[in-house]
């Protein structure tokens, strides 16, 4: 069987495993990785560890993200004492408008207007083409961590529910002790998430629409674990 590829030109729901995700996990150490930055620059996870970090992945194409976009923006205010950065991954729905990306300069465009697109006011870091950061962190297209200084990792689910992850943040802000747990993923069956997949392009839609009642079922199945 040929081994999937990591930058997959049209999705389906088997691009993604929920029920054997392989990311790091709590009580693991953070894997650091070199970045680059929406202005040309690159920067390493580790310099953001001054503060315990709440990394989340996203893409222009992933509706999941840009459902958890407008709630995390207020977690940045609600949480000072704690730093935010959105790790830009391979795009969740590529399709003819934004195919995934064939170059690091494509990618790094991608995430600039991901970034315009969803009024982020996080910092966004870019992974490399061959997704090694994104594969460390479990390659699924909405995933949370949060890290402390030390690099241990506190907290992280394959996907970011923002109805429960603000009291989740309020602990770790507070110092209490988090057990890992997989949120339940909300649907993204509204007109915002249409629009985020017709910015992949008919192509991503209806991609996404085929494979629909598959996704849920993982997304449903997992949960309930």
């Amino acid at each position: 069987m040929t081994a999937p590829t990591y930058n997959y030109r049209r999705f389906t729901p088997e691009e993604y495993e929920f029920s054997a995700f392989t990311g790091l996990a709590a009580g693991d150490r953070f894997v650091d990785a070199e970045l680059r930055t929406l202005d040309g620059g690159t920067a390493r996870i580790s310099d953001f560890l001054d503060k315990p970090l709440v990394l989340e992945t996203g893409s222009l194409t992933c509706p999941m993200y840009a459902q958890s976009a407008p709630p995390m923006q207020g977690m940045v205010t609600r949480f000072p004492d704690l730093n935010f950065v959105v790790l830009y991954v391979r795009e969740a729905h590529p399709g003819e408008r934004t195919p995934q990306h064939a170059t690091q300069d494509a990618k790094v465009d991608a995430a600039i207007r991901s970034t315009s697109r969803h009024h982020e006011g996080r910092i966004t870091l870019v992974d490399d083409l061959d997704g090694v950061a994104h594969k460390a962190y479990g390659a699924m297209p909405n995933s949370i961590y949060v890290i402390d200084t030390d690099g241990t990792i506190l907290y992280r689910s394959i996907w970011n529910n923002t109805d429960s992850i603000g009291d989740i943040l309020t602990r770790i802000s507070a110092r209490v002790p988090v057990a890992p747990q997989e949120l339940k993923a909300k649907p993204p069956l509204n007109f915002a998430a249409i629009g985020v997949l017709l910015s992949g392009g008919l192509i991503a839609a209806f991609d996404f629409v085929w494979g629909l009642r598959k996704l849920i079922a993982k997304h449903v199945n997992v949960g309930n674990m």
